[in-house]
């Protein structure tokens, strides 16, 4: 299937993670992207990583596959292609997280009777908030809890500039944001090398765009966009430590609901909140920031394994456990993971 056919199929799920383009990214970071298509309405993008020491391998879709899950049938049909793929590969188990909403039955029971697990541990996050953006700017705005309206009115009076750019240059303006963001609320990123790479692939394609806010020709936040089908999403955010009252990441993405709004888009996903959030939790800061938006919360099923031999596939998420907790500590300084619950 080619790259345009492909993303037809993706961007009528509006799954911006299942893209042709999202495979070519991965590639250039460690994994290898592999495609399965039944019947130009059903596939799934998956990626695929060898495992250390072991002749082995891992394969996920992320947001996906592709599929109405309520047909049991070609579900059925598609998981019995991954699992040809998978012999094939030698893979140790095959990883989803699609878009099923947590009280969805009848999607769930179809997985678990293919053979899937709940999973221990999150790729994506488990919840969002998506926001309606079919509505008028002025709807808009007036369903905004009444500290953001105020935020944005702040800044436009304190002259913060939002100018969209998606030069290379903007980039390391952004990863100059993104480093102090992360040390200050302690989450790991990627190097700027992935970033350069999200431009190329991604934003020079049309599916996304950058934008940043300035206090005189001093860059103090910028969001990484990308837009898909119908809906676009926020996906990396950065700021500085210094003008933070300024309240610009309310004005930054007022602009980015205005340029979604003038190319048609529907939906804007704010992308990650705690599924549960409650004060203590490490993004309550994120989550009462997204809730300003006044969108609709919407939690789905997590991460869901096919294991391919259970003995193995227990083997290895023990010794996965030990792993990501000692780099936690040692890179965070902590062993929480933000996507827990």
């Amino acid at each position: 299937m080619d790259r345009d056919s492909w993303n037809e199929l993706a961007a009528s799920n509006s799954q911006i993670l299942q893209s042709y383009e999202w495979g070519q990214l991965k590639e250039c970071f460690g994994w290898e992207a592999l495609r399965i298509e039944l019947d130009g309405k059903t596939g799934a993008s998956i990626l695929k990583r060898k495992l250390p020491l072991i002749r082995q391998c891992v394969l996920y879709s992320p947001r996906g596959p592709l599929v109405d899950f309520h047909d049991k049938s070609k579900l059925r049909q598609l998981i019995d292609a991954v699992k040809e793929e998978a012999e094939k590969k030698g893979a140790l188990f095959y990883r989803i997280d699609p878009e099923i909403e947590e009280d969805d039955k009848e999607a769930l029971d179809n997985l678990k009777s293919l053979g899937f697990i709940k999973s221990d541990r999150e790729v994506q996050p488990r919840a969002t908030i998506i926001l309606d953006i079919t509505k008028s700017q002025d709807e808009l705005m007036a369903g905004f809890e009444s500290k953001f309206r105020y935020n944005i009115r702040l800044a436009e009076k304190k002259n913060v500039v939002v100018e969209e750019d998606i030069s290379e240059s903007a980039v390391e303006k952004y990863y100059d944001l993104y480093r102090i963001t992360s040390s200050r609320d302690s989450f790991m990123i990627h190097p700027v090398s992935y970033y350069k790479k999200v431009r190329e692939l991604i934003i020079n394609s049309g599916m996304g765009t950058i934008f940043l806010a300035y206090i005189g020709r001093v860059p103090v936040a910028g969001v990484f966009i990308f837009a898909f089908g119908k809906r676009v999403w926020y996906m990396y955010g950065a700021s500085s430590n210094e003008h933070r009252n300024f309240m610009p990441n309310n004005l930054i993405h007022w602009n980015v609901i205005k340029w979604a709004k003038e190319r048609g888009y529907k939906e804007y996903d704010l992308w990650g909140i705690p599924a549960n959030p409650t004060l203590n939790h490490p993004l309550w800061g994120v989550y009462k920031f997204k809730k300003g938006f006044g969108g609709k919360t919407r939690k789905f099923i997590g991460a869901f394994d096919l294991p391919f031999g259970k003995a193995r596939y227990k083997l290895f998420n023990l010794a996965l456990e030990g792993y990501t907790s000692a780099r936690s500590l040692i890179k965070k300084g902590k062993l929480s993971d933000s996507l827990g619950e």
